[in-house]
């Protein structure tokens, strides 16, 4: 019998909440006007303080980088902004120079995190040192960018930052900044959906944690970033979203077949999941999507 509660821990995914409350740089919701101007001036502080990088940062202001509701609401609790993995490499190697950071202090740094890490990939143990390393520099660097040393690991940097209005007025409260790391088509399947008007308080979290709980609970578990893989071999089983969902209606076999449409679409998700799982999936689906809202504390939509 499928164990509910391992299931759940499997697709957790920590999205939003204030990993800053109550501390002096506690982040408040951010206004939809402020976010442009705010995300122009962060990525304008990370490029003085990373120069070889400022570029990257510049993408960050693109508005088709915004994930989840950022930018589509009339204020935000975060700001997810999507950063390409690719960033933290040249070459294939990890960019310590490009990042201006000491490589022995990388090295020793990454070995320490591979003895202690168990299913984590290089590649991912690799993205976390440099990004421990790259919250070190920031926050010891003083200035408005403070970013979070206990949340940080190998999917996002978290950042608490102050907030501007479009004039250019730099405000007295600051706002949370995520920078979501991975494959940018993965991120944007991962996090982006289109969300019912009929009901303001489901976000771009409940498309995900459904989606998430559907997989699992069919044999797929997703990596930050990366994609699905098989749970019983670890095997990645696409490059793409569009393949994912090719293998995932010739495995499983669903009565209709699954499309980015659908799964790009909290409603029409749901109503699959309902018509089109097996008996025992779709409740194993349904069960884990209300208890992964529950444990964010968040909304619980009447028609689970």
């Amino acid at each position: 019998m499928i164990s509910l509660v391992k299931l759940l821990n499997e697709i957790l995914i920590k999205e939003g909440g204030n990993v800053f409350k109550n501390s002096e740089y506690d982040a408040q919701n951010i206004l939809l006007n402020n976010i442009q101007p705010t995300v122009n001036k962060f990525a304008e502080d990370l490029g003085k303080l990373f120069p070889s990088k400022r570029i990257s940062f510049k993408e960050l202001t693109d508005k088709n980088n915004w994930l989840g509701s950022t930018g589509r609401k009339p204020e935000s609790g975060d700001v997810d902004l999507a950063y390409t993995s690719d960033n933290f490499f040249i070459n294939g190697k990890p960019d310590t120079k490009g990042w201006e950071l000491d490589e022995n202090e990388f090295n020793t740094l990454y070995e320490k995190l591979k003895k202690a890490s168990r299913v984590a990939t290089v590649e991912q143990i690799q993205i976390k040192a440099l990004i421990q390393l790259i919250v070190k520099k920031i926050n010891s660097n003083g200035g408005d960018l403070f970013s979070s040393d206990k949340a940080a690991g190998a999917g996002s940097i978290h950042f608490s930052y102050p907030q501007y209005t479009p004039s250019g007025e730099k405000l007295d409260t600051r706002a949370q900044l995520d920078l979501d790391i991975g494959d940018m088509d993965w991120l944007k399947f991962r996090f982006n959906s289109e969300l019912p008007k009929e009901d303001p308080q489901i976000k771009g979290l409940h498309r995900g944690q459904l989606m998430l709980a559907m997989f699992a609970a069919t044999g797929y578990t997703f990596k930050s970033g990366k994609g699905f893989v098989r749970k019983d071999t670890g095997e990645i089983i696409a490059d793409k979203p569009q393949s994912a969902i090719e293998v995932f209606n010739d495995e499983y076999k669903p009565q209709a077949p699954l499309t980015l449409e659908i799964i790009n679409n909290y409603n029409k998700l749901m109503d699959y999941v309902k018509n089109n799982l097996k008996p025992e999936d779709k409740d194993a689906t349904l069960n884990m999507f209300r208890e992964a809202l529950k444990r964010a504390e968040a909304y619980v939509p009447d028609n689970i």
